[in-house]
């Protein structure tokens, strides 16, 4: 698209997930919270004292009431203790998840003074484990780079540290690929594409086991085409479209399908493919987009491709 609109890794945040990012499960850190405080020997109301009421200790202590993000680690200041004391393993796998959706949301919406906000706040905790601290450490660069604050060479470097530290420390695929996507897109952001291309070269050779890791290879498809396309390699990004089209296809995911039935045409224009060939990857772009109610793009196919629309464009 004409956007030049690279797709950001990892967008699924559901409503229900949203309603609740800001809170950690109660049961399992009111029981925590109430040990930990015990062990320190001070009363709920020396504890709250500075930072919340003493009837929010309570409530939390007896799993009425969900502890925030902010709340938590002012706690853990308090304390003494890095914020995982109040956690078991489960809880805590789904509270560094339910941060990570926070700050992803704030990071898609373009509010990235926030996401540095509340990053750097962290940073200053002190008390942050070594996975969480990664993950932070990933949006305080990246949101540090949007704001003007970190040279995009710097940036890459930082990231790639991170990466590797994923890759030693703590197995995830998911952040690995999205460190190695933020890589790619900030070297083509910056005119290096040669070096982007080599990155989602290395991105398609890794394991994407499992339905959401799939989707995502989906989105790594699109954005790589876009940069065979700025490298000429024209026939090889239609190859990649084709295999993104196929995978949406069959993980029945309409997320991306319409940008990429537009890359297929635009791939079949430089090609000098028939032009019922063309036409047709355009039409299925507008049905989709129009499907999924995204106006500016089916915007942007009247404005440049009513060409190949035909009585579509002209009954618009």
């Amino acid at each position: 698209m004409e956007r030049g609109d690279f797709q950001p890794l990892f967008s699924y945040v559901t409503e229900e997930r949203i309603e609740r990012m800001d809170h950690f499960n109660a049961p399992p850190i009111g029981l925590a919270l109430r040990r930990l405080r015990k062990k320190h020997r001070l009363t709920q109301k020396d504890l709250a004292n500075g930072i919340c009421s003493q009837a929010e200790i309570s409530k939390i202590e007896n799993g009425t009431h969900s502890p925030t993000v902010d709340l938590l680690f002012a706690l853990s200041r308090k304390m003494q203790v890095p914020v995982s004391s109040f956690l078991d393993h489960t809880n805590y796998r789904e509270s560094l998840r339910n941060l990570d959706d926070r700050l992803l949301v704030h990071f898609r919406n373009g509010d990235f003074q926030s996401v540095y906000n509340d990053a750097h706040r962290l940073i200053e905790n002190q008390n942050l484990d070594a996975e969480l601290s990664l993950l932070i450490q990933y949006y305080y660069n990246l949101s540090a780079y949007r704001l003007g604050k970190l040279d995009y060479r710097n940036c890459i470097v930082i990231l790639q540290q991170l990466s590797n530290q994923y890759s030693t420390q703590y197995y995830s695929p998911n952040m690995i690929i999205r460190i190695k996507s933020a890589i790619a897109i900030l070297h083509f952001e910056n005119k290096s594409y040669k070096r982007s291309h080599h990155v989602y070269e290395e991105l398609l050779e890794l394991d994407f086991d499992g339905e959401e890791l799939s989707i995502e290879r989906v989105r790594i498809q699109y954005n790589f085409s876009k940069i065979l396309l700025k490298l000429n390699k024209v026939e090889r990004a239609l190859e990649i479209v084709e295999n993104g089209i196929e995978q949406s296809l069959h993980h029945k995911d309409m997320s991306l399908l319409g940008q990429l039935f537009y890359q297929k045409g635009e791939c079949q224009e430089l090609l000098k493919h028939e032009f019922s060939s063309i036409a047709k990857s355009y039409r299925n772009a507008y049905f989709l987009f129009d499907l999924m109610g995204i106006a500016e793009y089916s915007h942007i196919l009247l404005d440049h491709k009513s060409f190949f629309l035909g009585e579509i464009a002209a009954s618009e």
